[in-house]
């Protein structure tokens, strides 16, 4: 199944977001759809439905180790690089170490049951991805105009395993389980 784990965005903020979104209609970005917005923790490329119970019960085990925590979603940055863009994404200001500490643990605990670590986490929440180098400069200059852009703050109190179904309109994502931290 393809799947990935993440963190479900409050539907209060939703809709400040997708005013983000909207700025972007310009740069050529095929947008995350408001019901599919998270933040990610981990994606996987295919596991096989065995491993499911199994990365439930080393998320029950991670979140002992971690109480709720807030995040302040704020900034836009891109991906693989600030100067050339293919994915546009919100940042985390506070409690960006909580987060990342929180993915770092995942990723150290998935790994003894042979899933590969991801080579550097940056808590994000994609916005869109870039379908072509129309407006570049322009797309550039807007990030830079909203790179300290402040959303809102969040509550991060649950990992949830979602399920990534392709779809002619775009990917469908069904939550398979939730753990409480």
């Amino acid at each position: 199944m393809r799947a990935f784990l993440g963190v479900k965005v409050p539907d209060e903020l939703k809709p400040r977001i997708s005013q983000i979104q909207d700025a972007l209609y310009d740069f050529d970005v095929k947008l995350v759809e408001e019901e599919n917005l998270h933040f990610n923790l981990k994606c996987f490329k295919e596991i096989e439905n065995k491993k499911v119970e199994k990365i439930k019960e080393i998320l029950e085990k991670v979140s002992t180790q971690f109480e709720p925590f807030e995040i302040n979603i704020n900034g836009i940055g891109g991906f693989p690089s600030k100067s050339y863009v293919r994915v546009a994404w919100l940042g985390v200001k506070e409690g960006f170490q909580t987060f990342k500490a929180l993915a770092e643990t995942i990723e150290n605990a998935l790994e003894n049951i042979g899933i590969e670590k991801e080579e550097q986490f940056v808590p994000h929440l994609t916005l869109g991805r870039i379908r072509s180098g129309r407006n570049k400069n322009e797309l550039l200059v807007f990030m830079r105009k909203y790179e300290n852009i402040d959303v809102g703050k969040m509550m991060v109190d649950k990992i949830t395993l979602f399920e990534s179904k392709l779809s002619p309109k775009g990917p469908v994502y069904e939550e398979v389980f939730s753990v409480k931290l």
